[in-house]
């Protein structure tokens, strides 16, 4: 897991589901995973028709049967939409067919030249581009979409997006991806009551908050529930980088209280714990004492929390299995309940880093040259809690 970055699930290019399931050197579990996730996206697309910008739409459609399209006014549609790049990605994603449609072909070809004017002119003057805002909102992960693991829902959350006419901005990379990002991810199997996510969106949504939520909820699986929906400044801290603790629940299954409270007494006396996480790792053992805090065994419910930031990759199944002798693919009904979060040391600088930001990069374009902006937070608040 990699915080706030953006996670290809069986690589769905700029957004667009296109999973693809082969059974070479696939596990059984990650092939019955595949075709869960493909059932899932193909129910999001029945749900309602795509609201999709129509070049992209025909598109598609071109792509999935052969028909007649002018060239000319379409690429000109593609234009005035600002989807030049959209749509080299889409053909790009449609490779195989490429293979065997000269029209494709021909139209990909076409493109060229106008994607790399394109991305030249982002690079230039994305930051001063006012119209794109970062969003983070926050969701539920439970039920039915239990089995997906965290790329998996960037696959989701790319599509909801792309079939309700929510457009993301692309980010700068040679194969340009869309921004959206998985700040603290969870394993397959692991449910979440207040996950998050950052998106930039090309153009702020002309609805309110409720009604934007009430439709993109309508297209989610069974299982995905999208809560909170907050507009941040584009220079907003990534949320992985401000996460300290991890808070976890845990419902032990019939039968294991007993083990539970007997290992955790001796985890509680032991100075240290250390967990061997296998020949395949090259790091060295982990002192889970140093990461597991605060457990509390009430009953049937274990509660506790992980230490975040250079160990925020650990998988909780593998760590309850760590200290319980239990194999993480037994393990059931964890959830997360909550994150801790240190405030963001740049929206606390808004007045001084905007214009700064902006100053230093009229700059660099004017110079021909590059910038990097390194910010140092020195407060010591209190942290927010997520959750």
């Amino acid at each position: 897991m990699t915080p706030a970055s953006s996670i290809p699930s069986s690589e769905p290019p700029n957004g667009y589901a296109d999973v693809r399931i082969s059974a070479d050197r696939v596990p059984a579990e990650t092939q019955a995973r595949q075709r869960l996730l493909q059932a899932a996206l193909s129910a999001m697309e029945i749900l309602a028709p795509s609201l999709e910008a129509a070049p992209l739409l025909a598109l598609r459609a071109l792509i999935e049967k052969p028909a007649p399209l002018d060239p000319a006014a379409w690429t000109e549609a593609l234009r005035a939409a600002e989807l030049v790049e959209d749509a080299g990605e889409l053909l790009r994603s449609a490779r195989h067919t490429l293979a065997e449609r000269s029209d494709l072909r021909a139209l990909a070809s076409s493109l060229l030249p106008l994607i790399e004017k394109s991305r030249n002119r982002r690079a230039a003057l994305s930051h001063l581009d006012t119209r794109r805002q970062l969003v983070r909102f926050s969701y539920s992960k439970q039920d039915g979409a239990l089995p997906f693991d965290d790329g998996d829902l960037h696959v989701i959350f790319l599509h909801m997006f792309r079939l309700e006419g929510i457009a993301l901005a692309l980010d700068l990379g040679k194969r340009p991806r869309p921004l959206l990002s998985v700040g603290l991810p969870l394993p397959a199997q692991v449910g979440g009551v207040a996950e998050c996510m950052d998106a930039v969106l090309k153009r702020e949504p002309g609805e309110t908050v409720a009604l934007l939520l009430a439709r993109l909820n309508r297209r989610l699986p069974p299982g995905l529930h999208v809560h909170t929906w907050t507009a941040l400044p584009t220079y907003a801290t990534p949320l992985g980088d401000l996460a300290l603790r991890a808070h976890w629940r845990w419902e032990l299954p019939a039968g294991l209280e007993d083990r539970v409270a007997a290992a955790l007494t001796r985890f509680l006396a032991a100075d240290t714990w250390l967990w061997e996480r296998g020949r395949a790792k090259a790091e060295a053992a982990l002192d889970l004492r140093g990461i597991v805090l605060e457990p509390r065994l009430e009953g049937a419910v274990l509660t506790f929390a992980t230490r975040l930031g250079a160990t925020q990759a650990l998988n909780p199944l593998k760590v309850l299995g760590a200290l319980f002798g239990l194999e993480a693919a037994a393990l059931q009904g964890v959830v997360r309940t909550g994150v801790d979060l240190r405030p963001d040391p740049r929206l606390a600088q808004a007045e001084r880093f905007e214009p700064k930001l902006k100053n230093m990069f009229e700059d660099a374009v004017l110079l021909g040259g590059g910038s990097n902006i390194t910010l140092v937070d020195e407060d010591d608040d209190e942290p927010l809690r997520l959750g």
